[in-house]
This record gives C-alpha cells, structure tokens and sequence, in this order.
C-alpha cells in the first residue's frame, strides 16, 4: 500500500488525523474513528502519524487537550468542571489527575502560578523585538478602550499548517504570501464577501512549547453559506478544517501587518486576562488579515464578561 501513495499523501494522512483531534477536542473518539474517516486501517494511520508527526497519534492528542486546559485555565473563566468537560475528560477527577500527570501541579495550583516558564520565555521574545520596533511602534494601539464589541456568526475554517518546527513564527511569516494569495483567489473564485483569511496557531499560548507550535494560514466562512462549502470541500479536499465557535469577540483593529501585530497581542491578551477586564470563552483567537498594513484581532469573549 506503501508503495502506492506519494509523500504528499502521507503528510496529508497525518495532518488530517492531527486536524480531526483539534477539531474533536471536548467528543470522545477513537483511532479508528480517525482511519476509518481518512479511509486507511488502523495500523497504517498509527504508524504514520507517529513517523511524521514525531509522537504517537493518542500522546498527541492527550498532550493537545491538557495544553488548551492549561490555556483556558489561564484565559478563560470557566471552573474546573466546565474546563474537564469541554477538553474531552469524562470526570473532573480523571482530568484533575491527568493535568497534574503532565504539568506536575493540580489545575487548582496552576491556575495561581503568575508567569510560566514558557511565557517568561515568550515576554522575552516579545519584549526584544519591541525593542528592535522601536518605543512608538505600537503607540498606545494595544489599548482595551480600543477594542470594538462584535457578534460572530458560527464558522468553519479551511486551513493549512504553514509551520511545524524549530522555529515556527519565522517560517510563518516566510511562507504566508503564497497562502494569503490562495485563499485572496478563493474568496473571488466563490464570492465570499463575509468571508476572513485569517492566521493563528491550534495551540495555547505560552503553555505549549514555542518549538511544538503549529501555526496556520486559512479563510474563515459562515456556516450559512453552505454553497460555498459544498464547493470547497469538493475542490479543496486536501485542507484541513476546524469549527469555530460563533457568539461575542473583542476586535482590536491595528495599522500593522500580521507579523507585526502578532508581537504585542500576546501580551494584550494575557494581561487583560490576569487583571480580570476580560476573559476568554476559548483559545481560539486569530489575526484577520486584511490588507498589507492592516489586521484586525478577534478574541473570543465570555458572554459573563462581555
């Protein structure tokens, strides 16, 4: 069978399987759910994943539900019940001993920690290259009073990872032009005019590690215009997809290019959140990238917050 399928193709398998894990988070599922989807057996989907992905599919996916625990337990206000629940655990007790498993620390003590050894390291980053920017560049836009209260209607995003590696952002920001150019044709080619091509990662920032980030390019389409999706998933197969969750969001509109926006939002976000001015309804916040010089934030609110 080996022999019968490119590279590519591999690749795919994997990416789909890593997709659909993202995707299910909160759904109890198994492996062969996965394979029998992708059309592939058990043990081919298994080992593959594992050899591309350099971890097994189900280490993935129960590192992958404990990083966005730890995010939300960071973010969001949700207790520890509703945190178990929407990350897939049957039982505050099971999640509660798996979280401590992972991150040595019950949910209860990690939510108290004030910066993670992660974030130190990503408040760093931030803080060098907003020196290298300059001490105007940003000039007061990272501000709450700026944010706009919107409505978003519920969504599903068609997405690629446009990096997987040591250093995630720069290949980021290296490859984004031919995918912005891709989904810029989409949006004409099927006129998509409520449509967003957007940028983001599937993980929780500061908890998963900088070097395990997967950062993606897509364009977000309202549920509703399901022509569109009809068309899209008949020629674009080989996208990945993830439901995004419609209700309140900040937006924070930024003269800036994505890269350039991408630096301070971090610690807008974490900030705002620590000091209780908002919390988050989920770790699925993006960059709406609307032009050379202009971007648009969008963070999911709690409604208790809103």
């Amino acid at each position: 069978m080996a022999s019968l399928i490119t590279r590519e193709q591999l690749e795919n398998f994997a990416l789909q399987g890593l997709s659909f894990a993202d995707d299910h988070v909160g759904d109890p599922f198994s492996i062969k759910d996965v394979s029998d989807r992708l059309g592939i057996s058990y043990s081919y989907f298994y080992h593959n994943f594992a050899q591309y992905m350099g971890e097994p599919f189900w280490h993935y996916v129960k590192r992958h539900r404990l990083e966005l625990a730890a995010g939300l337990l960071r973010h969001s206000g949700y207790n520890i019940g509703e945190i178990s629940d929407l990350c897939g655990y049957a039982t505050t007790a099971a999640f509660s001993k798996a979280f401590k498993q992972h991150f040595k620390e019950s949910p209860k003590d990690f939510r108290q920690i004030i910066i993670l050894p992660n974030e130190k390291r990503t408040l760093q980053i931030t803080e060098s290259i907003t020196a290298a920017l300059g001490p105007d560049a940003f000039n007061g836009l990272f501000n709450y009073e700026r944010c706009e209260k919107v409505k978003l209607p519920d969504s599903i995003l068609y997405y690629s990872l446009i990096s997987r590696g040591q250093d995630p952002v720069t290949e980021m920001i290296a490859r984004m032009t031919q995918y912005y150019n891709l989904f810029k044709k989409m949006q004409t080619l099927y006129d998509l005019p409520q449509s967003r091509i957007i940028t983001g990662t599937l993980d929780a920032v500061p908890v998963t590690n900088y070097e395990r980030l997967s950062m993606f390019a897509g364009i977000l389409i309202p549920v509703q215009a399901i022509a569109a999706h009809i068309q899209l998933q008949q020629n674009f197969g080989y996208l990945m997809t993830k439901r995004i969750t419609g209700g309140n969001y900040l937006k924070l509109p930024v003269p800036m290019d994505f890269a350039t926006a991408g630096v301070p939002m971090y610690n807008f976000i974490s900030m705002n959140c620590k000091e209780g001015i908002f919390k988050m309804s989920g770790n699925h916040f993006f960059i709406s990238m609307n032009g050379p010089s202009y971007s648009e934030i969008y963070i999911p609110q709690l409604k208790k917050h809103y």
